[in-house]
């Protein structure tokens, strides 16, 4: 991976942000000038104003002492507001634009990366590179302290000066030899995050009784134990990169005791000046220190944003065609004889589907039937090996990636939660009103449960949801699903973690919350098969169910073409209209 990449992405971050930067370096730097005016107002004071039952010398001090302390606080809440905003809206386009570029990305590109790795770029990666982001403001306190104390040392006394200006360099010597190796400590963690948690993803989607979970959970191990050792290794170059730099600036400040303590005892410095040197150095050591944390962050961030660039550079092998056609408004989503083949064997198909604007369509099917790559295929996250999906009569392999990205949303099985608040999570780097977030939710019935987060909307997640329970998470990603008000809605499986009362709730819901749109949900719960206007049905080998009454063909292949498999009694509407189901992967 290119550093200097990931150092391009950050500054073409920053210059889109420059203005808010600005605006937070400037109060930035009122806030530090005023926090390293209150030693010196302390020394004016003690040298000047307090003296015994001097009330008027007192106040002459107190009073701006306290205006100062007014100023400083002030500063620094615009300092931090406006770096807050300049640091969330920089990750918010980092999702945003991860997740346009993924959506473009043929199955072959998306196959260079691992799902747990793709997750970890858009969501830790992304927290890094917001984190430096809102650090900035803390180099500029870091050099108005150097510009401001050095100058106030030499006014105190020039020995004091010389061990200011000595702590600096000594400081950067200490720091020259840790900045490379960490950052390749860093680059190997990183990549080994990434591989643990594909394995957490193999081992979370393995099939009971096929004998294979052992071996699952040995890779899984292995990673994890490789995921230590360079846990271990980085922290360890951390942790002396931390203790090393700031002793120096701490053994200045001893130093500058005895020389200052000597100065007053001579009568060439006055306690207040030593008062206020001892306040200043302090504030010298508290800046060295944060600024070795910063560089740390930096290199974190470096490697961050070199590995979200590597998603975004990430070349599309099969372009936008020449013949590029976008789909009616109103129309019809269709799969016609539908197959495909992975690992060489054939796990769908052929298959028919439609569905159209107002519809519900259900997809049931025993695991391993093909559901999930059904799904896939309807919002071209993969093409079929044979047969046509299209949307208006317009083959998806012509349709422009961004147009059918919008219009036809897919909703997993296992949604991916950012490690984020409830409405970065709901919008995903996307412009969109409060009051529309809070309707999908409505929706999805999950309102109740933001309403009751400490912060509500604004409410943190955690990595990877760690906060909220599987329907929860599921319930959100539906949501998110939602905002866009996507032509073609496909639901693998959403309601799997929900009670039945829930479900009922959120089925009812979304045939009002967009009447004209198309769902396409797969399920294997009776009351999702009950409210679909028509169910498809797959066997176990990923063909069609056959119809009741037709009798099954005693051999022959896939090849045969589907038969449509009909719903049972109680869920057969508009006239014994009869649906076939497709599945995939584990659903």
């Amino acid at each position: 991976m290119d550093s200097a990449t990931g150092s391009r992405l950050l500054r073409s971050r920053l210059l889109e942000r420059r203005g808010e930067l600005a605006l937070g370096g400037m109060a930035t730097v009122v806030q530090q000038t005023a926090m390293l005016a209150l030693p010196w107002c302390v020394q004016r004071a003690l040298d000047r104003g307090v003296t015994p039952r001097s009330v008027h010398g007192t106040l002459t001090w107190a009073v701006p002492t306290a205006l100062i302390a007014v100023v400083f606080v002030l500063g620094g809440a615009g300092g931090l507001w406006w770096s807050g905003r300049a640091a969330n809206r920089v990750a918010h386009s980092l999702r945003a634009a991860l997740v346009r570029r993924v959506s473009v990305l043929d199955r072959p590109a998306l196959g260079r990366y691992g799902h747990g790795d793709l997750a970890t770029r858009v969501t830790r990666d992304v927290d890094l590179v917001r984190l430096w982001v809102q650090n900035l403001s803390i180099w500029v306190r870091i050099v108005v302290t150097i510009v401001i104390v050095l100058p106030a040392f030499a006014l105190l006394a020039w020995p004091l000066l010389v061990v200011g200006v000595v702590t600096i360099p000594l400081v950067a010597l200490a720091n020259a030899y840790f900045p490379a190796r960490f950052d390749t400590a860093n680059e190997k963690l990183s990549s080994a995050f990434a591989t643990r948690a594909d394995a957490v993803e193999e081992a979370s989607a393995a099939v009971r009784g096929l004998g294979g979970e052992s071996a699952l959970v040995r890779r899984h191990h292995d990673r994890s134990a490789a995921l230590t050792q360079h846990t271990m290794t980085t922290a360890r170059i951390s942790a002396m990169w931390s203790a090393v730099p700031p002793t120096v600036p701490r053994l200045a400040i001893a130093a500058g005791l005895a020389i200052g303590g000597t100065a007053a005892l001579r009568g060439d410095l006055t306690v207040g000046g030593l008062v206020a040197f001892t306040s200043w150095m302090t504030t010298l050591t508290l800046a060295v220190t944060v600024a070795v944390d910063l560089l740390s962050a930096q290199g974190q961030a470096r490697v961050a944003a070199g590995r979200i660039a590597e998603i975004l550079d990430t070349a599309v092998d099969d372009g936008e065609p020449a013949d590029a056609e976008s789909p009616p408004p109103g129309a019809v989503l269709r799969a016609a004889a539908v197959t495909a083949r992975h690992g060489g064997r054939r796990v769908l198909g052929p298959v028919d589907l439609s569905v159209g604007p107002g519809e519900l369509v259900a997809v049931t099917g025993p695991t391993g039937s093909g559901k999930s790559t059904l799904a896939r295929l309807l919002c071209r996250l993969e093409d079929p090996e044979t047969g046509t999906v299209s949307l208006g009569g317009v083959d998806l392999r012509r349709a422009p990636r961004l147009e059918l990205a919008r219009r036809v949303g897919l909703v997993p099985q296992r949604p991916l939660i950012l490690a984020g608040t409830v409405a970065d999570n709901l919008r995903v780097g996307r412009d969109i009103e409060l009051g529309e977030l809070r309707a999908a939710c409505e929706v999805a019935a999950v309102d109740d449960f933001v309403r009751g987060l400490p912060d509500g909307y604004d409410t943190e997640l955690g990595e990877r949801g760690a906060s909220v329970s599987g329907g929860q998470g599921q319930r959100l990603a539906l949501a998110r699903g939602l905002v866009g008000r996507p032509d073609v809605l496909i639901l693998d499986d959403v309601t799997a973690a929900v009670d039945a009362a829930t479900e009922a709730t959120i089925l009812r819901r979304l045939r009002a919350w967009s009447p004209e749109s198309a769902l396409v949900v797969i399920s294997h719960r009776p009351s999702v098969l009950a409210a679909a206007d028509r169910v498809l049905r797959l066997t176990a080998d990923g063909t069609p169910a056959p119809a009741a009454g037709v009798q099954a063909p005693a051999a022959g292949p896939p090849e045969a073409g589907p038969t449509l498999a009909p719903a049972p009694a109680p869920i057969q509407r508009q006239g014994g209209d009869e649906v076939v189901g497709v599945g995939g992967g584990n659903g």
